[in-house]
């Protein structure tokens, strides 16, 4: 879309703020050490990282955490996060901005990446970012203080990232993409016109929008809203540890001994979805909606035989006591998170922004990784993982003959759920294993005031997997597998990743228009230092198509520009190698089984030395 002249200049005379004492101009802490490496000190990922801090209180505050869910000294998987925040806990007026190895050199429309629940910037992004740095556009990817927080205070915390990147690139407006619950954060700010949301602080402080997105690229984001935690209710199971949760209940109360026994209980008010307690997952309960009457609960659906039959099933969604539980139902959970898909709908974004959806049909997710989706369905199934193969073959022909999408799933695959390295996520309903397909494509989220769903996409992939498939991730999976038979399950995700090549199309969509309108007024700069400088060492798609296919005129002679395709830094990467690089690869898989020796991961300790979300 090519704006009038005055359009760009209009925004460009307008302050870059955020709340009106969020000054976007200096970070509150920035770090060019080792904080900008992976966890072992090896590998570059960033050339810079900022703490980014609002003094608002009446949006911000400081928002629970338990053991599962605190920021690690050290992991590969959150690496110095910790570090950059200078707290396990860091209040949620906090965020990190990670910045592409080549952000200083870079031109063009800059591009904000949002990860969702439970993720970081790292884990979720340093793939994709890695290979839209190549193309040297200014590439920058956010990590909220708290993994699972409130959506309205993380709606906050992207418009004061896009203030301190238009701060500091110049440009007029940038392009987002965002996964899962993180693109609800992002659809909260490009729909905030001013009105009233019924959240007194969001509706008292919140950033009005400010028309400085171009593109929103949301992945996996439940648009139309999510239910899972009450449409699978084993999945409690994992979560009876209020210390140890990685993911919300939907009960309140856990009896040990049956209801029979009542006066035996344990509270579980704290890692519940609806609060009440020390609500440790405050932003999961406004991404809720009800879609029984779109797709029937497992219980009503007798093709899954016995594993159809989660515990308390219909108490847990309708509300009530059950056999081992009391549940105030769904309903009651999505009225204290506001309804917020609801709001959303009736609401919409800004007419000017342009939208892509892209969402997964493949529920095939890969195993091993320490979050709450894996969590999730690793206890949903639990009487089934670890069982026979034919048991996961009838389940899987089962679910095409009830009108599950046939996903060519391989003999290979079938051995991978009946071993574990593969974990089945939500087959009541076509979807990518978290989010129903019609739910990640609901535009109407979105359109109610005029704004166009320029791409609508599906891949045969899972919730994950879309932020890291391409050519050479796919290939990489299909080489690291070889001829052994028990990594078949890896090749077959490897030949997916290869025809999804989801990288691919974000950087296509996201490509700056020939014509030179790319939002921004020139190459980054330097603009403040802060305190705390450590100077240390698919299926089809949809709409109307995409915009642009190539990067623009870098400037570079030819033979410095990076190689095409690729992911960043791997794309020159012989056949059959895995490089120290594939730290991304580890928050895709790290590819071993909770329990298993460490030894045997194929990409991990291997190659650098899992998330997500919604």
């Amino acid at each position: 879309m090519i704006l009038p002249l005055a359009f760009p200049l209009m925004l460009l005379a307008r302050p870059a703020s955020a709340t009106a004492s969020f000054d976007p101009s200096t970070p509150a802490a920035a770090f060019t050490g080792q904080e900008t490496y992976d966890q072992a000190g090896e590998l570059k990922l960033w050339s810079r990282v900022e703490r980014l801090e609002d003094p608002d209180r009446s949006l911000f505050r400081q928002e629970q955490f338990n053991d599962a869910t605190a920021w690690p000294e050290e992991a590969d998987w959150a690496p110095w996060i910790e570090t950059c925040f200078g707290t396990p806990t860091p209040h949620s007026s906090a965020a990190l901005l990670h910045m592409g190895l080549n952000e200083s050199v870079a031109s063009g429309t800059p591009i904000l990446l949002v990860p969702g629940a439970g993720d970081n910037g790292v884990r979720a992004f340093v793939t994709m970012a890695t290979r839209l740095d190549q193309g040297l556009r200014p590439v920058y990817a956010l990590t909220f203080a708290h993994p699972h927080g409130d959506v309205f205070q993380q709606a906050e915390a992207v418009a004061d990232a896009i203030a301190r990147i238009r701060a500091r690139t110049g440009a007029a407006q940038v392009d987002v993409v965002a996964h899962s619950k993180g693109g609800a954060a992002v659809a909260v700010y490009i729909s905030n016109d001013g009105s009233a949301w019924g959240q007194d602080a969001y509706d008292s402080v919140g950033t009005t929008y400010r028309h400085d997105v171009r593109r929103a690229v949301f992945i996996a984001t439940p648009l139309g809203g999510i239910d899972t935690s009450f449409r699978w209710p084993g999945a409690n199971l994992a979560s009876l540890d209020a210390d140890t949760a990685l993911s919300p209940t939907s009960w309140t109360t856990w009896y040990p001994y049956t209801t029979a026994l009542p006066t035996v209980s344990d509270s579980l008010l704290d890692q519940y979805i609806g609060g009440g307690g020390a609500d440790y997952f405050p932003g999961h309960r406004q991404l809720l909606a009800a879609w029984d009457g779109v797709y029937a609960l497992p219980g009503d659906q007798a093709w899954l035989g016995v594993y159809a039959l989660q515990p308390d099933w219909m108490t847990t969604y309708y509300g009530g006591m059950g056999y081992q539980s009391y549940s105030e139902g769904i309903d009651s959970a999505i009225d204290a998170g506001g309804d917020l898909i609801a709001a959303l709908h009736d609401r919409g974004a800004d007419p000017d922004v342009e939208i892509y959806l892209l969402a997964g049909e493949n529920p095939l997710m890969p195993n091993g990784t320490e979050d709450w989706l894996t969590g999730t369905f690793d206890a949903a199934w639990l009487d089934l993982l670890g069982g026979a193969l034919d048991s996961w073959s009838e389940l899987v022909a089962a679910g095409i003959g009830n009108g599950l999408e046939d996903l060519g799933v391989t003999e290979g695959e079938v051995q991978g759920l009946a071993s574990g390295d593969l974990i089945l996520g939500d087959i009541s309903g076509p979807s990518d294993g978290l989010v129903f397909v019609e739910s990640a494509l609901d535009g109407t989220a979105l359109t109610t005031r005029g704004a166009t769903v320029v791409e609508s996409r599906t891949v045969n992939l899972s919730h994950i997997d879309m932020l890291y498939a391409s050519d050479i991730t796919g290939q990489m999976l299909i080489d690291s597998a070889g001829d052994d038979p028990s990594l078949a399950w890896m090749a077959a995700l490897g030949a997916r990743y290869i025809k999804a090549n989801t990288l691919a199309w974000v950087e296509t969509v996201l490509a700056d228009d020939v014509s030179g309108d790319t939002g921004s007024t020139g190459s980054t700069g330097s603009t403040g230092t802060g305190s705390g400088d450590t100077g240390s060492g698919d299926t089809g798609s949809t709409g109307t198509g995409s915009t642009g296919t190539g990067s623009g005129d870098t400037g570079l002679p030819a033979a410095q520009l990076p190689a095409p395709g690729g992911c960043g830094r791997c794309s020159g990467v012989p056949a059959g190698s895995v490089p120290a690089w594939a730290l991304g690869l580890v928050g895709l898989v790290a590819l071993r089984r909770r329990g298993r020796d460490p030894s045997q991961a194929v990409i991990g300790r291997q190659a650098a030395s899992t998330s997500g979300t919604a």
